[in-house]
């Protein structure tokens, strides 16, 4: 069961102005805010024809992220398919939703898309935690 309000913290592709923002459509953004850990970049591949970020929990670094309050359990679950999230089969899912805590935004907790592939698959760590920042500066 999903917890009401649905809470999403995104910190890649989905953020405004980012290529997948239109899956939150109809969803209200919430503000900012960060959680604790690293994001890497992962490259173009056969299963993704453009770069995206992987979040990885832990740590004393934060990842930017932006809040939206998501409209209804369909829209949630039209994110997990981005996301490659199937929750009847985490183990096998390159991504897994989870509710973590957010530090300095407008919530305590929210849900987010943490990593769940393979580790060698992962490029290089961004150092400030900001997919959107890292693509300004010529990342990706």
């Amino acid at each position: 069961m999903t917890p009401t309000p649905i809470v999403l913290a995104v910190y890649g592709t989905l953020r405004r102005g980012e290529r997948n923002h239109a899956f939150l459509a109809g969803s209200t953004f919430l503000g900012r805010g960060s959680v604790l850990g690293r994001l890497f970049e992962m490259p173009r591949s056969a299963a993704r024809a453009y770069a995206y970020p992987a979040l990885v929990l832990g740590g004393p670094s934060r990842v930017v992220v932006e809040l939206y309050d998501i409209p209804d359990p369909a829209a949630l679950a039209a994110a997990d398919d981005l996301e490659a999230f199937d929750p009847a089969d985490e183990a096998g899912s390159q991504y897994v939703r989870r509710v973590v805590g957010i530090v300095d935004g407008p919530v305590a907790a929210a849900w987010v898309y943490l990593y769940n592939g393979p580790p060698a698959d992962m490029g290089e760590v961004i150092p400030d935690g900001d997919w959107v920042t890292f693509l300004a500066r010529g990342g990706a």
